[in-house]
């Protein structure tokens, strides 16, 4: 999906204003490289979905800028199988306030940067999507763990391929909203069964 794999390939000028903005709260935790893929999922979905685009690519872009208010063992101790709510929480709350500051340095529409506050108020700890657009966020996130993510997480959770992908395979119908979304992870996993192992050192420091 998408023709450019760094993401930022795909965005309009004022979605690239806003990722400039951005770029410096996602230095840490791979953050920047996440967000680029993320950006490629959505604009996919947002190829088929009559959602809106000016509320998920901004929301798509700031969803994780609130790691960099977080240390390190924070960070871990909040990303994996068994997350700590309350730090995945706290990165929610730090990313609104991010978010706010820049879709309000830029000038965004008062009523549209609203939606995409809310939509990063709760897009790891809420259940319930609040709209399609939400639902295009929540799953373009969750996808990049089927996609480049992959190896990353075999590597900082030394968990074997075939037991990550097991556990991925179970968690599709439960974690995705959307049709395209789920027929894109079984893809997904069915490349990481076939392709070669990558190296830790070619995926960068995912805490960085």
């Amino acid at each position: 999906m998408g023709n450019n794999d760094s993401g930022t390939g795909l965005l309009t000028p004022i979605e690239a204003q806003i990722f400039k903005l951005a770029k410096p709260y996602l230095q840490v935790r791979s953050n920047e490289r996440h967000t680029r893929s993320t950006l490629v999922f959505a604009t996919g979905l947002l190829d088929v979905y009559k959602a809106e685009r000016g509320v998920v690519i901004p929301a798509m872009i700031l969803h994780d800028v609130g790691w960099s208010r977080m240390s390190k063992d924070q960070i871990f101790k909040a990303w994996g199988p068994n997350p700590d709510m309350t730090l995945l929480r706290l990165h929610e709350e730090e990313g609104i306030k991010i978010a706010s500051h820049i879709l309000g340095e830029i000038g965004y529409d008062p009523a549209t940067a609203m939606e995409i506050i809310a939509i990063i108020d709760g897009h790891d700890t809420r259940t319930s999507p609040l709209s399609l657009n939400d639902e295009i966020v929540k799953d373009s996130d969750k996808l990049t763990r089927y996609g480049n993510e992959f190896w990353f997480i075999v590597h900082q959770r030394s968990i074997p391929r075939d037991k990550l992908i097991t556990g991925l395979e179970k968690v599709i119908d439960q974690w995705f909203f959307l049709d395209l979304s789920r027929r894109l992870a079984r893809t997904e996993l069915e490349r990481r069964r076939t392709e070669e192992e990558r190296d830790e050192a070619s995926l960068g420091d995912g805490w960085s």
